[in-house]
């Protein structure tokens, strides 16, 4: 599962807000180099075939197939600093360390 955090939530639905076509959240998880993931995400408009659809305090979070296990465990934040703003993906160690690979309800 993938778990936003408030600040998170409240900077994506703030976005939302601005846009006129979107309705919620797409997260893409790809292999990177070595051991990595690279997590892309940008708002979209609608649900595809395959797609896991969590929600979350009201926000629709739209996860493609090939990336669910690759996604799952992640808490996805906003952070503000003096020098850096923007989304900080993290894993959650309770939902990796799971037995059989479950998904954290």
């Amino acid at each position: 599962m993938i778990t936003l955090t408030t600040n998170a939530l409240s900077a994506i639905k703030a976005a939302l807000s601005c846009s006129a076509q979107a309705d919620g959240l797409r997260v893409v998880a790809k292999a990177g180099s070595g051991d990595g993931v690279n997590y892309l995400m940008h708002l979209d408009s609608r649900a595809r075939d395959g797609d896991l659809i969590l929600e979350q305090g009201g926000l629709k979070v739209f996860i493609d197939g090939a990336s669910r296990s690759v996604a799952r465990g992640i808490v996805i934040d906003f952070v503000e600093s003096e020098t850096a703003r923007g989304f900080v993906f993290e894993d959650d160690p309770a939902a990796l360390m799971m037995a059989g690979g479950g998904l954290r309800n």
